[in-house]
């Protein structure tokens, strides 16, 4: 077992709240290092293509990842500097299934809108003219939001959603970024026995279930739930937060592989 894969989460994984300069140059020596080994690094984000791309502008690390998986579904190749392209036909496959089960599921999302509009701090969010979910002002009421999308979904099982603390994507059930990093995987013939996937919240906890990764860590700024999972599949938890951490995790595994 070694790493070929590495796949990390982005808002609050790869990039916290404080960036310093010390993390940045852990994480920078850690990627280089894995580069230098033939791994590939793929960014796996609730973010789109344009905001991820933005994303990792900002953070400036000395390259980019070769892969970025965007909006918890979709697969980007880099091709050169600056220019992705979706790779295979993974993008093509779960926007169908997205199109079919969002028109099953019409009365669903009808529902929603309907309970949004008869209650503060929650916001509804749009992509392409089509619901795509929920924003709240605080993590409780995201908590109770999950419940009740949970209730009003109820005849429609695959109707499901990725969600932080705040924010919510509506989604079919097997399309999330763990069932991403599989088709990932799958295209470059890497098996999951050597895929390390680095995440910290909710919607990281599909890649770090043991489906689609054997190797899974997190930092310790990780929410309870995340943390609880990456003990219970062997993982590793990094006593270091965000960046620090991937760099500490990388290592960790690196190591041990």
């Amino acid at each position: 077992m070694s790493i070929r894969l590495l796949s990390t989460d982005f808002d609050g994984t790869l990039v916290g709240h404080h960036p310093d300069a010390r993390t940045a140059r852990s994480l920078a020596g850690a990627l280089n290092d894995l580069r230098l080994q033939g791994a590939v690094w793929a960014v796996n984000t609730g973010r789109q293509l344009w905001f991820a791309l933005e994303g990792l502008e900002q953070v400036k690390l000395p390259h980019d990842p070769e892969f970025v998986l965007t909006s918890e579904k979709d697969i980007y190749r880099r091709i050169e500097e600056g220019n992705w392209e979706a790779f295979g036909d993974w993008n093509a496959q779960t926007e169908r299934q997205t199109l079919d089960l969002f028109d099953r599921a019409a009365h669903v999302v009808t529902a929603i809108e309907a309970m949004v509009a008869t209650r503060d701090g929650i916001e509804v969010l749009y992509e392409n003219g089509r619901l795509a979910g929920l924003m709240t002002e605080d993590p409780g009421t995201m908590d109770l939001m999950a419940d009740v999308v949970r209730e009003l979904a109820a005849d429609v099982p695959e109707f499901s959603f990725n969600r932080n603390h705040v924010w919510m994507r509506f989604a079919h059930l097997g399309i999330h970024k763990g069932s991403s990093l599989a088709e990932l995987s799958r295209l470059l013939g890497i098996s999951r026995e050597d895929v390390l996937a680095i995440g910290d919240h909710h919607n990281d906890i599909p890649m770090l279930d043991g489906s689609s990764a054997a190797m899974v860590a997190c930092p310790s700024n990780a929410v309870p739930e995340v943390q609880e999972l990456v003990r219970r599949n062997a993982g590793y938890v990094s006593p270091h937060p965000w960046g620090e951490g991937v760099a500490d995790a990388i290592r960790h595994f690196s190591a041990v592989s």
